[in-house]
């Protein structure tokens, strides 16, 4: 009896030796893609720093590349999402410039769709070890525990339809609770619409020199914003309801 217990005790330490093994390989092997991602960009474009923070650099690298610039910003895109880096305002603005308005937002919620999948699933693949390697485990836990709510994507929508809350954490959150990871991603998507619509309709009054015009887009969403912190209880009401529609289906 005491052979049999010391063998499956014995079992049991190897197979949790291996499960540790493999996820720490996954860790060091997505730390690794990670990296050579921008490692590849840098040889490739040395100026890319430039052109991630300067506005009309980027708008002059994209017109110099006019055959590929569409695939360009799609990448830029997903790579803000992923990482999480905060310089969409000025890809917006440089896309704007080169596509206009429609065809920008088209391809901002593409990268970001693509982005948002890439993100949800290296969380759910990698899992927690992970995620709290990046990010404050205290956050990841609250968030996590938000999406795991009958709630969770009335709080989808909260996040990404308001400027300023942590998107790129949220994301990941969201690949280590319960949600559905399609209708997560496209909530997300139709919520941060606005946001982005408002960004390249400021951009194309930038470009156009029409001050009046930015004024009036500031203060649009400035009003929008008070509007839905007053009827908040109503529009989370009939978000609540359009999804349990939609998981009924």
């Amino acid at each position: 009896m005491d052979d049999t217990h010391t063998k499956e005790h014995i079992r049991e330490e190897k197979g949790a030796r291996v499960r540790k093994g493999l996820k720490i390989l996954k860790i060091v092997i997505f730390i690794g893609i990670l990296a050579g991602i921008p490692l590849t960009l840098f040889v490739s474009y040395p100026d890319i720093g430039l052109l991630l923070t300067d506005q009309a650099a980027l708008t002059a690298f994209l017109e110099a590349n006019e055959g590929q610039n569409s695939i360009f910003y799609i990448i830029i895109m997903v790579v803000i999402v992923v990482i999480g880096v905060p310089i969409g305002q000025v890809v917006n603005f440089a896309g704007v410039f080169i596509f206009g308005i429609a065809v920008t937002y088209l391809l901002s919620i593409v990268g970001i769709i693509i982005g948002m999948f890439v993100a949800f699933f290296i969380a759910r693949y990698l899992g927690k070890d992970f995620v709290t390697m990046v990010f404050k485990e205290k956050n990841v836990g609250k968030f996590t525990s938000m999406m795991n709510t009958s709630k969770a994507y009335v709080v989808t929508v909260v996040i990404f339809l308001i400027p300023g809350f942590p998107k790129d954490i949220f994301t990941y959150a969201a690949g280590l609770s319960n949600v559905r990871v399609l209708l997560f991603v496209l909530t997300a998507a139709v919520a941060r619409s606005p946001a982005i619509f408002a960004t390249l309709l400021l951009a194309e009054f930038a470009r156009q020199g029409d001050y009046i015009g930015m004024g009036a887009v500031v203060a649009t969403v400035a009003a929008c914003l008070v509007l839905i912190f007053f009827k908040r209880k109503k529009i989370f009401a009939y978000i609540e309801a359009v999804h349990e529609r939609f998981r009924g289906a």
